[in-house]
Formats: C-alpha cells, structure tokens, sequence
C-alpha cells in the first residue's frame, strides 16, 4: 500500500470512530486514486475472450458449475477448520489458532445464483482471516436450477441458528458478493420480519439488489461493463424467482424494508451493471434516513475485491477489515 493509501485508510478509520457518538454513522468514500494496470488489462482481457455473456451461454447450454472449489492446502494447514452439512451441502467454518477475535463472518458467494464458490473466494475468505482474527463460516448454498430462492433461505434458516450457537448476536457479520449480497439483504430482511436475532453489520459486495434489472441507469453502465451481460442476470433471475414475483424482497431485496436491519456497509465500483442499483440502493437509504457505509471505486469491474492482488482489491480489503475491526 502506498503512502497516500495509507493515509486515506487511516482517515477512514477515524471517521468510523470519531462517528460513534453521532446519530448519522453513515461513510461515504470515493477512490480517488487513477486505476492501476491490473484493473484496466484486466477489462480489456474480459473483452476479448467474450466473458460478457458467460452467464447467459452457460443458461442457454445447461453448463451450470455446481461444485464447489476445494478450499486450498494454504487455508486448511493455516487456520482450524470444521467441515459441516446442512441439506447435504458443505458448510467450512475457518477460526484463526492464535488470538481469534469473538466475530464471525457469515460469507455468501456470489456467481449469479448459478455458480459455486471458486479459488478466488477462497483467496478472499484468505485475506479477510489474515486482517480481522475473525473466525469465518462459508456454505455452499443450493443454485440454479436445482434449487430456487425457496430452497436457498431454508437453507440459511437451518445454519443461522448454527452461526449464532459460536457467538452472540452482536459479534455476528453477514457479508455477500454479487448475488451473495443479494441474499445476505433479503435474508436479513426475513429475519426482521419474524423477529430473529439481527447481525451487527451486512457488508455487501458489487450486490445484485434488483433481479428485474430495471434500472434505466444500467443501459449506460452496459457499455462499461466487460464482464456481465443483461439477458444473462435476466435469466438467472428468473431461475431463482422460480415464478414468484420479482420483486418481492426475498429475490430482489432493493424493493424491501430496510428499517431495523444491522448496520450495512456497500461497495461498488462504477464498471458494473449493479452499480446502478447500488446508487439508488443508497439514496433510499438515506431517504428513509437511514445510515449506510458507502464505497465508491471508479472504473472498477464487478467483485473487484476478490482479485486480491491488485491494489485496488487490497485497498478495499483494508477498508472491510477496518469496519470489522473497529465495530465494537
């Protein structure tokens, strides 16, 4: 990380601190360092092996990847692992052997409801271990088009009670990536709803808030956007909808309550479709007058965050490991 990183970083921090006292805790920050050449090859790359409509061939052709990667030798040998089921599918809890943190985070994968967690989740999940101490659950929830929205938050109904047996409610983070975050705000929403233990904080990640892609915004960002495809998400949707209204919270939570929800926390960057529904996502917020934690990275791509070797991705890891760690 360089200087000027650095010093944003530790801004970042005493504004999270200094904020505690205050009735409106809310952060807004936007990168303002030029994107590095990772970021921009990396677009570049994206469009010349066509990834755009990756989604949408793999709907059309019945390629969906519904095995999980294995987590990495580097992960097991480095940090205590317990391997569970629930519904007959894998739940890996991570916790630190020296000096582990009371916090757990619940993370929810992202790939658009049809695909599973990959070597680049895991090098997340890596770094996350490394700079909060916090011991991290990981499911690997049911996709498409096995299973639906329905199965999905049974699933999340039989390990809540799971997470919350480690620790207590207060020390509880539900982070997502993508449709992760999807899930993550309308599971939240649920659990409100049926007067349910709350996590402190929902940390989402480029969310896909809006399964409809409605947004008027978003034809812009399609220009943009070198990794996600309109017709595809669509599809997708309307796979895990299941023919129930999509609209409703439970597929896109954008159109839900947000009152009496743990502290939430959004980041976006400006070269993904969901970006669009992340600004109006804020603006609701903040007109119901409601607090939200919002990170803005200019021309960065869909879940940039996961590529942990670009300084951008560092520089957000930083900023999540710095909410993580000073919310107490």
């Amino acid at each position: 990380m360089n200087v000027r990183a650095l010093l944003i970083l530790i801004l970042l921090t005493t504004k999270i601190m200094a904020g505690k006292s205050q009735t409106d805790t809310s952060i807004t920050y936007v990168h303002n360092l030029s994107p590095s050449f990772k970021p921009q090859f990396l677009q570049s790359l994206m469009t010349v092996l066509g990834k755009k409509n990756t989604i949408e061939k793999r709907i059309k052709t019945n390629r969906f990847s519904s095995e999980a990667v294995a987590p990495p030798k580097v992960l097991l040998s480095d940090f205590q692992t317990q391997v569970g089921e629930i519904n007959q599918r894998k739940v890996w809890m991570f916790k630190p052997k020296q000096n582990a943190s009371s916090k757990v985070i619940l993370y929810i994968h992202g790939g658009g409801y049809i695909s599973n967690l990959t070597k680049y989740d895991w090098r997340f999940v890596h770094e996350l271990l490394v700079k909060t101490n916090c011991s991290i659950v990981v499911p690997d929830y049911p996709l498409v088009p096995v299973s639906n929205y329905s199965d999905v938050y049974a699933y999340f109904d039989k390990l809540y009670p799971e997470v919350l047996s480690e620790t207590s409610q207060e020390n509880i983070i539900f982070m997502g990536n993508s449709c992760g975050g999807g899930i993550a705000l309308g599971f939240a929403q649920k659990l409100r709803d049926e007067n349910k233990p709350q996590p402190s904080q929902i940390i989402l990640n480029s969310p896909w808030l809006d399964a409809t892609m409605s947004n008027p915004d978003i034809i812009e960002i399609d220009k943009k956007d070198k990794l996600l495809g309109i017709k595809g998400l669509k599809m997708a949707g309307e796979l895990y909808a299941a023919g129930l209204n999509p609209t409703d919270y439970r597929v896109s939570p954008i159109y839900g309550d947000f009152s009496g929800l743990g502290k939430i926390s959004l980041f976006t960057g400006t070269h993904d479709l969901f970006h669009a529904d992340s600004r109006k996502f804020k603006q609701k917020m903040k007109g119901q007058d409601i607090a939200i934690n919002y990170f803005e990275y200019p021309k960065m791509f869909h879940v940039w965050m996961v590529l942990t070797g670009m300084k951008e991705s560092q520089h957000a890891i930083n900023q999540i490991a710095t909410l993580i760690n000073h919310d107490d």
